[in-house]
């Protein structure tokens, strides 16, 4: 049985990366672990790639990571232009620095990893900076008055290449009722895919109460979700409630077609889907391969077996 993990590109080394708590979970349950990685070429390349590689797994897991390109946020990416005051949003899927790769012309970093003067100096104007905040060592920018603005810099960097391979494996993934498990970006993938909404940052969009992006280890949980009535996670745990990691400053806000919320957190964010329609089609907003605990460890159980099936099934 083949596991499919996706990847993440480092450009300021050029390797692709993945946590190896992801190959780790899968490799405990004697599955075999292959990553599936996305090609230079953009996304369209990268959609055709997804085409072939998708026949080689029984299972897909969509890892966490950067964010999402803004251009699916909303099935009208009109929106996310006029939201961000963009004239064109292509220019900000380079993810190099605050100048495009292509045309040299400066695009906006993301309000969250940048100091507020180089903020200001990619906005050409002033950033409206109410409090500085520390994430992982480096700044973190509190804003009002300002459209929140994806991450182009660094491990979290908006990629194409990634976007137009992930979209298309979870389309294809579901087309084929590929067992698919979305870990964090994964869930948002698997929600775009559907046509699914998503906040662009949560503290600005989503009136969250909660601290999302915990300082704690990413083995500790740090906040409660809450699990709906009749979904999969009703079956799989004892608890209607527990403790999990907290990771992320995007969420869903409105839910793709086929997915039901399964999940949410306190202050009524969504931390887990899935789609009634598929054989195990399940995001969960958190990192549940950091988590030793017995709930998590019943999660990928489920994914894997939703995995073994699949491939007796097209034997």
């Amino acid at each position: 049985m083949i596991i499919g993990i996706t990847t993440t590109l480092n450009e300021a080394d050029g390797f692709q990366r993945v946590n190896v708590e992801y190959i780790n979970r899968v490799a405990a349950t004697g599955a075999v672990p292959i990553l599936l990685t996305p090609i230079a070429g953009g996304a369209e390349a990268n959609r055709e790639h997804a085409r072939h590689v998708i026949e080689l797994v029984d299972g897909l897991l969509i890892t966490g990571g950067g964010d999402v390109h803004p251009r699916y946020y909303v099935p009208d990416p009109a929106k996310n232009r006029d939201a961000l005051g963009l004239d064109d949003l292509a220019a900000m899927g380079c993810g190099s620095s605050s100048h495009c790769r292509s045309t040299g012309a400066k695009v906006p970093f993301c309000g969250h990893y940048v100091p507020d003067r180089t903020f200001e100096e990619a906005m050409d104007g002033t950033s409206a900076v109410e409090t500085v905040e520390s994430l992982d060592g480096r700044d973190v920018l509190s804003a009002t008055g300002r459209p929140p603005i994806p991450c182009l810099d660094g491990l979290l960097a908006v990629c194409e290449d990634r976007d137009g391979f992930e979209l298309e494996l979870a389309r294809l993934a579901h087309e084929r009722n590929l067992p698919t498990l979305g870990i964090c970006r994964g869930m948002q993938v698997m929600n775009i895919v559907k046509g699914g909404g998503i906040y662009q940052d949560i503290g600005v969009q989503a009136g969250t109460t909660l601290k999302h992006i915990q300082q704690a280890p990413r083995s500790y949980g740090t906040h409660s979700i809450f699990v709906e009535d009749n979904t999969l996670f009703t079956d799989l745990w004892e608890n209607k409630r527990t403790v999990v990691n907290s990771l992320h400053h995007q969420s869903c806000s409105t839910l793709g077609e086929g997915f039901i919320v399964s999940a949410r957190s306190a202050d009524g964010l969504i931390e887990a889907i899935e789609h009634k329609d598929n054989r195990f089609a399940v995001g969960v907003q958190w990192h549940p391969e950091a988590m030793k605990t017995e709930e998590m460890g019943l999660l990928f159980s489920a994914f894997l077996k939703a995995a073994a099936e699949y491939q007796q099934a097209r034997r």
